[in-house]
Formats: C-alpha cells, sequence, structure tokens
C-alpha cells in the first residue's frame, strides 16, 4: 500500500507543480521550464529522493514520445502560410547556428579539455541549435507577430533534427574508425526528405481514416496510436522521426486552416489542398472541424503533462559540478555571440529586425541535446572509454544555464513591449 501512496503522492505533486509554474510564467514571464528543472534539482540531487540510476534507463523512451508530441502539436497549430513564407530564413538560422556553433565547441573541447577531433566532434552539435520541446510552447504563450513564432518554431525542429543526425553520424564515425563525408551527407538528406514525405503521407491517409470513424469516441486515441506508429516508423526506416511528427500534425492543421479560413493564404490553401481534398473524396469535411478541435484539446493536456515530467526528470538527474558549469559558461557565452550574429544577418532588412534581441535570447536547449548525450554516455560506458561522462556533465549544465539565459527573453520582450506602449502614449499628448 505504501508504494500505491508514494506512486499517487507524486503524481499529484507533478501534476501541481506543472499548474504553478504555467501559472507563475503567465503572472512573471519567467519560463516555466527553468522552475521544473529547479524542483527536480531539489527532489533529486539535493533532498535525494530519486534516484539517478533509478531513472536514466526510461530517459531515451520518455523523450522521444515527449518530442513526438510536441512537434506533432506544433504541427496541429502552425500556420502553415506563414511558415513556408518564413522557411528559407529559418534554414538559413538553424544550419548556419548549429554549423557555427559546433565548430567553436570542436574547437574547445579539442584544445581546451584534450578531446580527440572526433569525440571533440561528438560534443559540438550537443551544444549548438535550440530545442522545440523548449521554444515552441513558451513561444506559443508570448505575444509576437506570427512571422517570429513560424521562423523561431522552424528553427527549433530543424536543429533538433540535426544535432540528432550530426552526433549519430560521429558516433558511427567514432565507433567504426573511418570518415566519410559523401555517407554523411547522404544521411542527413536522407533523413529530411524521408521523414517530412513519410509524415505527409500519413498525414493524407489520416484525413480518410478520420472522416471514416468520424464522430465516434476516442478517435484522439486512435490518433495518438497513429502518431506513436508513425514516429517509430520512420525511425526504423532510417528517416526523422521528429519531423514525421511535426509533418504529420501539419497536414491536420493545415485541414482545418482549409475549412476554417481566416483570410491570409487562402489562396495558397486552396491550391496546396483544395486539389488534394478533392482526389480524396471527402463527403463529410466539415464534420472533422469538430473531431480535430477535440484533438487540440487533449493534445494540449497532455503535452502539458509530458513536458512536466521531462523537465523534472531533467532536475532529478542533474550533476550539480562547478567545472562542469565553467566549461557551460565559456561555451554558452560564445555560442551567443555567434547568434546574435547569425540572427542579426537571417533577418536583417525585414521587419522581423526589431525583435532581433529577443530572438537571439530564444536560445533554450533541452530534450535533443539530454538524448543525445545519454546515447553517447551508454555507448561508451558499454566499451569502458573514459571521457563517457563528460558529455551529460556539460550537456545537463548547458541546458540549465541556457534556460536561464532563454527566461530572461519574455523580459526583454515585456520591457519593450511597455516601452513601446509609453512612446505611444507620449505621441498621442
Amino acid at each position: 500500500m505504501a508504494d500505491v501512496i508514494t506512486v499517487f503522492t507524486v503524481a499529484v505533486t507533478i501534476i501541481v507543480v506543472g499548474f504553478l509554474a504555467n501559472l507563475i510564467f503567465k503572472k512573471t514571464g519567467f519560463p516555466d521550464t527553468l522552475f521544473l528543472i529547479l524542483i527536480g534539482l531539489i527532489f533529486g540531487p539535493i533532498l535525494g529522493l530519486f534516484s539517478k540510476e533509478n531513472l536514466l534507463p526510461v530517459m531515451p523512451v520518455f523523450t522521444a514520445l515527449t518530442l513526438a508530441l510536441i512537434l506533432f502539436q506544433g504541427g496541429l497549430n502552425m500556420n502553415i502560410y506563414k511558415l513556408l513564407s518564413q522557411s528559407v530564413r529559418s534554414t538559413i538560422l538553424a544550419f548556419s547556428y548549429v554549423l557555427s556553433a559546433t565548430f567553436f565547441t570542436t574547437l574547445f573541447g579539442h584544445f581546451a579539455l584534450g578531446l580527440r577531433w572526433i569525440e571533440a566532434l561528438m560534443l559540438g552539435p550537443m551544444t549548438a541549435g535550440t530545442s522545440s520541446v523548449v521554444v515552441m510552447p513558451l513561444i506559443s504563450k508570448l505575444n509576437v507577430p506570427e512571422e517570429v513564432k513560424a521562423v523561431l518554431s522552424l528553427e527549433s525542429t530543424l536543429t533538433d533534427v540535426l544535432n540528432v543526425i550530426l552526433v549519430t553520424v560521429f558516433l558511427k564515425i567514432y565507433l567504426i574508425g573511418s570518415f566519410d563525408v559523401q555517407i554523411i551527407f547522404s544521411q542527413l538528406v536522407e533523413k529530411f526528405i524521408l521523414g517530412i514525405i513519410l509524415g505527409v503521407i500519413v498525414g493524407i491517409i489520416w484525413i480518410k481514416i478520420l472522416e471514416i470513424v468520424r464522430r465516434q469516441e476516442y478517435t484522439y486515441m486512435l490518433t495518438l496510436a497513429a502518431l506513436i506508429m508513425c514516429y517509430t516508423g520512420v525511425e526504423f526506416l532510417g528517416g526523422s522521426g521528429a519531423l514525421s511528427a511535426l509533418a504529420f500534425g501539419a497536414i491536420l492543421g493545415m485541414l482545418l486552416q482549409y475549412l476554417n479560413p481566416t483570410g491570409e493564404g487562402l489562396r495558397f490553401l486552396d491550391l496546396a489542398f483544395g486539389t488534394l481534398l478533392e482526389r480524396l473524396n471527402l463527403q463529410y469535411m466539415h464534420d472533422l472541424i469538430e473531431d480535430i478541435e477535440k484533438f487540440r484539446s487533449f493534445q494540449s493536456e497532455l503535452t502539458f503533462l509530458v513536458r512536466v515530467l521531462f523537465f523534472l526528470f531533467l532536475g532529478l538527474i542533474y550533476i550539480p559540478d562547478i567545472t562542469g558549469v565553467l566549461y557551460a559558461c565559456i561555451i554558452l557565452g560564445v555560442n551567443l555571440l555567434i547568434r546574435k550574429l547569425v540572427v542579426d544577418i537571417s533577418i536583417y532588412g525585414s521587419t522581423l529586425y526589431e525583435y532581433r534581441t529577443f530572438m537571439t535570447f530564444m536560445c533554450g536547449t533541452g530534450l535533443a541535446e539530454a538524448v543525445l548525450s545519454l546515447i553517447v554516455y551508454d555507448e561508451l560506458t558499454m566499451r569502458q572509454i573514459a571521457i563517457a561522462s563528460i558529455y551529460p556533465l556539460i550537456v545537463t549544465n548547458i541546458i540549465m544555464v541556457n534556460n536561464i539565459i532563454t527566461s530572461l527573453a519574455p523580459l526583454l520582450l515585456k520591457r519593450r513591449t511597455q516601452y513601446s506602449n509609453i512612446e505611444s502614449s507620449e505621441l498621442q499628448e
């Protein structure tokens, strides 16, 4: 009975902590992610209520589920027209930031930490880019233009995928002891294209299935099962499960935008989606609106729960270490300068330029980086390689410090809004 009481107590605590974290964010602008990590730090390393060794085995499965749910929700809520209109800028931002930051971290790892080149290369992508699990839920709650949200959301998704691919390839090179540029490039292209195409195909098929089972109970749970199968199937085939989840959600979100037009991008939606829906021969299209709106509601609640669990877990497995914090601060200091330069260049001359400081500080990392550090740690530990522990040590500290930096972004935005309101009042007077 004690075990049951413990489980129920933990479950209630997680839900209450998550609710309070979200409430604090709405009132103060302090991101719930950092608050949740700090709570996990108190429950884990400080009070010792949870064992890190018991949590690590379940982290890869849980983080994959979190990633799939976050990206699926991001696709559902995404404005496809604005997303595509900002895709070039987002791609330039994502690739430039990840590759530049990886280059610096590789140099730092080799010369300052004494790692071999390939070992330093594995560390690079774990410290670069932004996390969709941090950025997308946070940006959705802020009062910024849709174009800013589109750029930052797509950038975080692309960097998640890019980081996974780079670390996977570098780890493979490290284990087999050979380097082939053609293999790296082909795997990048394969994962990106296969993930998007298969996600779109599953989404289109699922529209037809939803029409068949329309207005039935538990259609969301059936869709959740399809999402998990899509993610795992694409990963098994060598594609990006993350991008397939995003594309799957985007197709359903696109259907909802087509059936509930708001005026922007109607011609694009009609050209891209109207012909497809005609070929699917849907007889009850408008009946699907109610089902997809239900998906959004249920998905939001479920995503809230898994996000709370993930960031609490991150705090529970955190390793307090002065050396790790020092390394993290050095890497992040340079990465932040790189990000500022890349952001300024990628949005120069556009209406987004006035948000350049805010976009620079929206640099939070989390899910992909944590998973990658644990994957490398497990692989190297099995081979009894001494440097294995350095990856989660540095990456976890980077996630902590990076989320502190990201917590400043909403505060900067709030101050900017207040300043703009004061200027407007003075002009009116």
